[in-house]
């Protein structure tokens, strides 16, 4: 698909409508089902490393294989998730996946062993099908060039998720330890009222009937758009994998950092992850479509991997608890725009037939990472640091050093991407150019 065939988001409006389908409406429900979503999943986070540690007597390895169970879980069941939606609808799929995530929190209530928590935990991650179908639910009803913004908007119901869960979870476990997990129980329960009672289906069988004549005609073994694995899907994934190693590195480790190096509560940390979700709230909800417009995503995408570089090289010498609030704000920023930029990259890589089945796969490249990416930081708090020639790397400093370096071959990786594909911001000279000519025409008739 060239940049000229692209469809106005007027006319997949008009599209969409003959299936009964109102964006707007979509996206307001979406992202009611991931805020819901977020919000019990950030309540118990927090508090693991209390729980495993500090009450069971784990070691920081046992606590990143635990993370890293979930992971692999994910891993081979997110694709599936994936492809039933695109067979049978994103809505039944998805109250499916909310019932198993439900039962998985009702189960770590109860847990009162390290193996309880590791069943909990995989059974958790067997049914985390909600991301890569909501991911895909976006992509039904975007085009793409709205689709970046509209991903942004899943960082509104991430982020307030992130406000208000972890201040919750600190105050309810600070009371009892099982209490966030059961609370995050019955707000599944919420979620999968929502789901039914509201939640539009953006792939009714009408549509998906209609993508099956749209592929026969086109005779999809020799468009590229209707191919899952080529070198333009594989870039793009090598990329949300780097992403997500970053990302998991640092988020793994964080909770375990400041109960280590800064005795914090976790009170404390669920405030410190609040401040960064109310920063990714503002930017995602206010700010991110107009900067877009703006200044245009390719020039967000690698400012916000430089700002990567430059915030993992100091990380590691924040040696007051309020340098990580102040550190938390640029973080979430480039964050909430790296992460977003790169799935709707990935979205463009194929037909809109096959983005269930992408985004399923998208959800499994970064369950690979998040499978390392805890072991990682884990050894690196277990050992204490290395020593480097007459070097010595305290733990803080390694993995500050290697999201540095995962930070400097990601960029390297987009750019060679950007050059090979020069169709991937094609629209974004498209619109320039008709901004430019609307602007003349203005000149024109003023004059």
């Amino acid at each position: 698909m060239n940049a000229q065939s692209y469809p106005s988001p007027e006319e997949h409006k008009e599209y969409l409508r003959q299936f009964q389908i109102n964006p707007t409406r979509a996206m307001f429900t979406i992202i009611l089902s991931i805020l819901v979503d977020v919000f019990g999943y950030s309540m118990v986070m927090p508090l693991l490393p209390f729980i495993v540690i500090e009450s069971l007597g784990a070691t920081a390895i046992m606590y990143g294989l635990i993370i890293s169970s979930n992971a692999v879980a994910i891993l081979i069941f997110g694709p599936i998730w994936g492809k039933l939606s695109d067979k049978y609808g994103r809505k039944p799929i998805l109250i499916i996946s909310q019932a198993g995530t439900g039962l998985a929190f009702l189960l770590l209530a109860f847990s009162n062993s390290i193996p309880i928590i590791f069943a909990g935990r995989i059974l958790d991650g067997v049914f985390s099908g909600q991301f890569p179908i909501i991911r895909a639910y976006i992509s039904d009803v975007t085009t793409p060039q709205t689709r970046a913004s509209q991903m942004g908007k899943i960082m509104v119901g991430f982020t307030g998720g992130m406000i208000i869960g972890p201040l919750l979870g600190g105050f309810l476990g600070n009371i009892e330890w099982w209490l966030p997990m059961l609370f995050a129980y019955f707000l599944t329960i919420l979620s999968m009222i929502l789901t039914i009672s509201v939640l539009v289906e953006s792939m009714p069988k009408e549509r998906i009937n209609d993508f099956k004549k749209k592929r026969q005609m086109r005779n999809s073994t020799s468009d590229i758009n209707q191919k899952i694995w080529n070198k333009e899907v594989g870039i793009r994934f090598t990329q949300i994998f780097i992403q997500s190693l970053i990302s998991i590195i640092f988020g793994s480790s964080f909770a375990l950092i400041l109960f280590q190096r800064f005795n914090a509560n976790p009170s404390i940390i669920g405030s410190i992850m609040s401040i960064t979700g109310i920063v990714l709230l503002v930017y995602g909800l206010f700010l991110m479509k107009r900067v877009i417009r703006k200044v245009g995503e390719k020039r967000i995408f690698f400012s916000s991997i430089i700002g990567y570089i430059i915030l993992f090289m100091i990380y590691p010498y924040l040696t007051e608890l309020w340098m990580l609030y102040v550190f938390m704000v640029p973080y979430a920023l480039c964050m909430s725009s790296v992460y977003p930029l790169i799935s709707s990259n990935i979205t463009k890589a194929v037909g809109p037939a096959k983005q269930g089945t992408i985004s399923g796969w998208t959800t499994n490249i970064q369950s690979i990472s998040q499978t390392i990416s805890p072991l990682i930081a884990a050894m690196f708090l277990q050992v204490g640091g290395f020593t480097i020639g007459f070097i010595f790397l305290n733990s803080y400093q390694l993995i500050g050093l290697t999201n540095v370096f995962l930070s400097i071959t990601l960029f390297l990786i987009a750019y060679i991407d950007v050059k090979k594909h020069p169709r991937l911001y094609a629209y974004e000279k498209l619109l320039r150019k008709k901004e430019a000519e609307r602007k003349e025409r203005s000149k024109t008739e003023s004059s």
